[in-house]
């Protein structure tokens, strides 16, 4: 049983409405203003997206001072010094406190220029500025002011100004969406200092199952240490941890069958699998073991186990089933969050357990008579040799 790409990208679409993300990094307003509806053109025209926005959004009107920092310099100023002294025009300066002795109240004493007068382009230019030298200059003479529309906000990531391109996905997986996204990107031109990153739930999720991958891939490994301390034996151990990977066909199919999109709930119940699919495994081989030691030919060993541990392993399989099935159907308070994680496990093992009474006995077979009847073969004249030549050489010294 093999599952097509096609129906993978079925069961990873299931439920696939979300957020999707672009990260616009860069210190320049402008460029990544032009950046951001750039890419905003890209994500309308991609399938599949929706209600597209801009988390940056046009502020109010504002007049910009931009000193120049040749001519500020030459009359001993500093950029500082403009700022400080535009500021306290405008915005005002807190330069003492007043104490009313009488309420015993004190009040901030701010120096600024008057309602009428503030930001009007000519106060501005004529605003002066006091060099070290003691002299007055007019604003004009070192900076331009100009009309310009500055963020309401400006959000910061990793100390980096960024601006994000959101949409919602519709009738469409995330992971096409995105992947579609990076090939039209990767197309634009990107100015000097600026990145361009889809993220949003998807990239999350992404992270996440690659987490979940690598705990599994621990699980694996853990338990075929187990397996093969106890077993003292390298092959065994991998004849029953085969019984994993059919489960895990179970475990997409329940989910496909029930709509149920793979979660990192689902994962889960993949990781849980790994401990549970393999007990079925070791009850048949470890049977078959015992009959082997115990002189029975390879096939009729096989044979015999299966007959013998079918009861065990129905009831370990039908008590785990059963009580799993109320989670599965949501039943009790918050239980339908954690319905992915019964219906993988239900899944997979009704999956494995049915074809593990078939796969695991046929690998078995192939692995004995591949490898263990090699090595018999291989040192035919091992078996007769003498097992204690010391012992000869010390009965015979007497009788020298």
């Amino acid at each position: 049983m093999f599952l097509s790409g096609s129906l993978i990208s079925q069961i990873m679409s299931m439920g696939a409405g979300g957020a999707i993300q672009v990260d616009i990094q860069g210190y320049d307003l402008e460029n990544s203003r032009k950046l951001a509806e750039q890419v905003k053109g890209i994500m309308v025209s991609v399938a599949g997206t929706r209600d597209v926005s801009v988390s940056r959004k046009e502020g109010m009107p504002e007049l910009q001072v931009i000193v120049d920092r040749d001519k500020a310099g030459a009359m001993g100023l500093s950029v500082y010094q403009v700022a400080s002294a535009v500021e306290t025009a405008f915005k005002g300066k807190t330069v003492t406190r007043f104490r009313d002795r009488k309420f015993g109240k004190e009040y901030d004493v701010v120096v600024r220029f008057q309602e009428k007068d503030r930001a009007q382009v000519p106060d501005i230019k004529n605003l002066k500025v006091m060099s070290p030298m003691g002299q007055l200059v007019p604003v004009s003479n070192i900076a331009r002011i100009e009309k310009a529309f500055g963020p309401v906000d400006i959000s910061r990531k990793n100390q980096q100004r960024i601006v994000t391109v959101t949409a919602n996905a519709t009738g469409r997986a995330i992971g096409a969406i995105n992947g579609e996204l990076d090939q039209k990107i990767g197309k634009i031109s990107i100015p000097e200092g600026f990145t361009v990153e889809v993220g949003g739930s998807a990239k999350d999720m992404a992270d996440s199952f690659s987490s979940l991958f690598y705990a599994t891939l621990l699980a694996v490994m853990l338990v075929y240490m187990v397996l093969a301390s106890q077993f003292e034996s390298l092959l065994d151990p991998f004849v029953i941890l085969f019984s994993v990977p059919l489960g895990i066909v179970g475990v997409i199919w329940g989910l496909f069958l029930t709509g149920i999109n793979f979660s990192v709930i689902a994962f889960i119940g993949i990781i849980m699998l790994v401990g549970i699919v393999v007990s079925n495994a070791i009850l048949l081989v470890d049977y078959t073991n015992v009959l082997r030691r115990q002189g029975v030919e390879l096939y009729q060993a096989v044979i015999r186990a299966g007959h013998t541990r079918l009861r065990p392993i129905l009831m370990t399989t039908l008590t785990t089933i059963v009580g799993m099935i109320p989670m599965a159907l949501g039943i009790g308070e918050s239980s339908e969050t954690y319905a992915p994680l019964a219906i993988s496990v239900i899944s997979g093992l009704v999956v494995s357990t049915v074809l593990t009474l078939i796969f695991v006995p046929t690998l078995y077979i192939i692995f004995e008579e591949r490898f263990k009847r090699e090595v018999a073969v291989e040192h035919p004249r091992r078996r007769a040799t003498d097992p204690h030549p010391l012992r000869r050489e010390t009965d015979l010294k007497p009788d020298a």
